[in-house]
């Protein structure tokens, strides 16, 4: 179990002072327990679409995933893509495959569709997305932004586990603006339910569940047994 709790920025660095291993305590890591982290403020929401500060990032990714991630350097990695995106020989088109069998915490698998709903939702000026100027170059995304279209030509799921993607012109940022939190996956019939509440109440693939959320003292998250990394 993981709770986060709102104090002081101090206590944060004094938690990850102490808890960082020595050479004597860097020799098996331990599974199980729990970790408190303290933070000034209380988070705004954990929903991935709208999350754009430092406090809600790192909480939003324990939630959720994006198709990619990076490695601890600067080096993108595959996340929910089995592997790096095949890309065309002009730059435009990228064509993803999912790992199958990756499930929200909700138990249905992650689709293509789901890729394809994260994406034009952020899109949707309905969502307010901050996000929503990094994913402009898809083809269609303007059009849809101004309601002369219902879908978002640019993206679309070829089948069950891959996904799409055609630019209106080469962007060699394409694949850091994917690993964005904006385009961390949602379910849509979880965000349906209560979209207005969705960021209070998170359904992901990440590693941990949200439990519980008492605005001003705490959030809770339980880890994921059936994570797929």
């Amino acid at each position: 179990m993981r709770k986060l709790s709102f104090f002081s920025l101090l206590i944060i660095l004094a938690l990850l002072i102490t808890a960082w291993p020595g050479p004597a305590q860097a020799a098996e890591p331990q599974r199980g327990g729990a970790i408190v982290v303290a933070y000034k403020d209380d988070l705004a929401t954990l929903d991935p679409a709208i999350a754009y500060d430092w406090t809600n990032w790192p909480a939003v990714k324990m939630v959720f995933d994006g198709l990619l991630d990076y490695d601890d350097t600067t080096n993108l990695l595959p996340r929910l893509a089995e592997a790096m995106p095949e890309v065309s020989a002009d730059g435009t088109v990228y064509t993803f495959k999912l790992r199958q069998g990756v499930k929200f915490h909700n138990g249905r698998e992650l689709t293509a569709d789901d890729v394809v709903y994260t994406l034009t939702r952020v899109l949707d000026p309905k969502t307010t997305s901050p996000g929503a100027g990094f994913y402009l170059g898809i083809k269609g995304a303007q059009e849809f932004i101004d309601g002369k279209a219902t879908t978002v030509e640019g993206i679309k799921a070829l089948d069950k586990y891959t996904v799409q993607f055609t630019l209106t012109q080469p962007d060699v940022t394409f694949l850091n603006k994917i690993a964005l939190n904006f385009a961390y996956v949602v379910p849509k019939e979880e965000v349906e339910k209560d979209p207005a509440n969705f960021g209070h109440n998170p359904v992901g693939t990440g590693p941990f569940f949200f439990k519980e959320w008492q605005p001003g003292q705490y959030l809770i998250f339980e880890r994921n047994p059936e994570y797929f990394l």
